[in-house]
């Protein structure tokens, strides 16, 4: 497991402290979080596909966090039950966890265990210590693997019957379009998510057309972050790509502003570090589309501690279980 910690232990001495975990399909990262959302210790790695390399995992980070942790918050993919930890839904790389209770992974039972959504933990975060600060009408979209989503509402964080809702990314853009790790059809997740816009490039690759990456000497597919490099270098290819990825994103976004009429819209994921690559044709066309009838622009921003903001909302779920903290 890597990570890096803080050299002065003093900084959580006698000072409420949780552990954030952020479950995703591509890595796993935690960190130990105070009550002003710093990240006083960071550690990652790939995600494991098993329950038990997951477990190791989360109790290797509780045994290097203090003995008076505060508890531990899990944001995961997939429908969650925050009453119970229990993961009720999760197509794809993580199905392992279905049926299975996220506090399972932590081991000592005594210790305080809360989670819910990733995408739901990242607006949380955002909440208590980011943009969303004092604010009672927010989205939230992260893109990275796969698309997710979570709202704001009059102050509430929207959850639904079943603590299914806001799952944005998979929206339908294209009734004919492909299938979706979701069982729909044309989601936005299937035009703009890092396996979408990489699956795109390689067809491209594959038919031969003019580009200028290649699959590596593994075959695999350039990532999204080389795929946005190369576009801005001149590469057709990787310019189509983008193109019709963002027409998709932007149409969504569109709608979400209409339907939420939200103070601001978020953006986080991977992706997100693309920053103003992502930013500036989403801000000039989506406002296009949208000032008439909401009566202004609303802004499109980063997340806080893009890559990590997820996580410190996770711990932000603990502090609010305890009252540390209000949302």
């Amino acid at each position: 497991m890597s990570g890096t910690r803080t050299s002065d232990h003093a900084d959580v001495a006698g000072k409420p402290v949780a552990i954030g975990v952020d479950i995703g399909a591509t890595t796993i990262k935690a960190a130990l979080i105070n009550l002003q959302g710093a990240l006083l210790a960071r550690f990652q790695e790939t995600s494991p596909r098993t329950l038990s390399a997951l477990r190791e995992f989360v109790q290797s980070v509780r045994a290097r966090a203090p003995a008076s942790v505060a508890g531990i918050g899990i944001g995961c993919k997939g429908v969650i039950d925050a009453a119970t930890t229990r993961v009720n839904s999760l197509p794809g790389d993580l199905q392992f966890l279905e049926g299975h209770a996220l506090r399972e992974l932590v081991g000592d039972v005594t210790l305080p265990v809360s989670a819910d959504n990733d995408a739901r933990t990242a607006l949380v975060g955002e909440v208590l210590w980011g943009a969303a600060r004092g604010r009672r009408n927010v989205v939230l979209l992260t893109l990275g693997t796969g698309i997710g989503g979570a709202a704001l509402v009059d102050g509430v964080i929207v959850r639904g019957a079943a603590g299914a809702a806001c799952h944005l990314g998979h929206i339908t853009v294209d009734m004919r379009g492909g299938l979706c790790i979701c069982g729909n059809y044309g989601c936005l997740e299937t035009y703009f998510s890092c396996r979408a816009i990489e699956s795109s490039y390689y067809a491209h690759l594959h038919r031969a057309s003019p580009a200028r990456l290649s699959l590596d000497d593994h075959g695999h597919v350039p990532s999204t972050e080389a795929i946005f490099q190369a576009s801005a270098d001149g590469d057709p290819s990787a310019r189509r790509v983008l193109d019709l990825a963002f027409e998709q994103l932007t149409a969504a976004l569109a709608s979400f502003l209409h339907i939420f009429d939200p103070e601001l819209l978020i953006l986080g994921g991977s992706i997100a570090l693309a920053g103003p690559q992502l930013l500036a044709p989403l801000r000039a066309e989506v406002t296009r589309r949208t000032r008439l009838l909401l009566g202004r622009e609303v802004p499109i921003i980063l997340q806080n501690k893009v890559g990590f903001g997820g996580v410190a909302g996770a711990a932000g779920l603990v502090f609010i279980q305890q009252r540390l903290l209000t949302i």
